[in-house]
């Protein structure tokens, strides 16, 4: 087991902030949970080189070849508690955007609802976030070497090295944690609405027609015109306005 402070400075972190670098673990989130009683408290980032059950949304496979970013981040829901903390993907997003602008500021970076980044219209990131009252588990994989080849996701996926940026997991680390506590902060004193309109203006598709394909396997189709207080995708139909809380996303009609 590697720690932070053998590769990654404690000034490159937020005060407070505890950085443990794994070669292998299970997944990065049970990694977490493991350690809830000997490193308690906000600020706990585990990163894996590798994971041998990582998970996606919806219990999806999350394949983790060496190479990629694979972090796990305890954040504290309170003072909004667990019924605001779904807000918390977003602040992961926006935070994660301002750190890939740092270390690839070439590379376009852009949100699609509710919680996967894209670069030129294909999947880089996506972020998982699980309960552990009264804190929230932050998983967040970022593709910087290797990507999903073409018909085996769900999204078209794309990497950092394929878009001709070379970072290491540490370098991206170090900054997402330091991105996410500004965030984290932002959200605090702010509430959601200084992150929603963060996010709104990186969002992918805004203005355009997405189909929301809902848990239960029906579409629902739209131009989507906003994303509500509450983190709500809205869609403007020819029945009206459409609010969706949960569903799989895609540009366009099907």
């Amino acid at each position: 087991m590697d720690t932070a402070n053998e590769r990654v400075s404690r000034e490159a972190l937020p005060h407070g902030w505890r950085l443990v670098l794994l070669q292998e673990t299970d997944s990065t989130n049970l990694e977490l949970r493991r350690r809830r009683d000997s490193d308690p408290g906000e600020g706990l980032a585990v990163v894996a080189a590798r994971q041998t059950s990582g998970r996606g949304r919806r219990g999806r496979e999350w394949t983790s070849p060496e190479g990629n970013l694979y972090i796990s981040i305890r954040l504290d829901s309170r003072p909004g508690g667990l019924p605001t903390a779904a807000q918390l993907s977003f602040v992961a997003a926006v935070a994660l955007t301002d750190a890939l602008r740092d270390v690839a500021p070439h590379v376009p970076i852009r949100c699609k609802w509710p919680n996967d980044l894209l670069v030129n219209g294909a999947k880089i990131s996506g972020i998982l976030l699980e309960s552990d009252d009264p804190y929230v588990i932050v998983g967040i994989g970022v593709n910087l070497v290797w990507s999903p080849p073409p018909g085996q996701a769900l999204y078209p996926a794309t990497n950092l090295r394929q878009e001709g940026a070379v970072v290491s997991p540490e370098t991206l680390a170090a900054a997402l944690c330091r991105h996410l506590a500004a965030c984290t902060q932002l959200w605090r004193d702010g509430g959601f609405a200084p992150i929603r309109s963060a996010w709104l203006e990186v969002a992918q598709g805004r203005g355009q027609t997405v189909t929301a394909r809902l848990h239960d396997g029906s579409e629902q189709q739209g131009e989507f015109v906003d994303l509500d207080a509450d983190g709500a995708l809205v869609l403007q139909s020819n029945m009206g306005r459409i609010r969706i809380m949960a569903a799989d996303v895609f540009f366009g009609a099907r």
